[in-house]
């Protein structure tokens, strides 16, 4: 498990976070869009971040 750097999708901010260690304590996985309508049978592992500048939510995939 290591630090990885994220760029804000919505404001460009680059941020440091382990989206590994919060997929292992249960942290939480909101889907959106076309993405929740998906009829794949294995979905990929994926955890919400959240921007410390603007505070907007996005989704990343983690690496298990």
């Amino acid at each position: 498990m290591t630090v990885r750097v994220f760029k804000c999708e919505f404001c460009g901010y680059k941020f440091r976070d382990n989206p590994e260690r919060k997929w292992e304590r249960g942290g939480t996985k909101i889907k959106r869009g076309k993405e929740s309508q998906s009829s794949d049978p294995q979905p990929k592992p994926s955890v919400d971040l959240e921007c410390p500048n603007c505070h907007e939510h996005f989704t990343v995939e983690v690496e298990v």
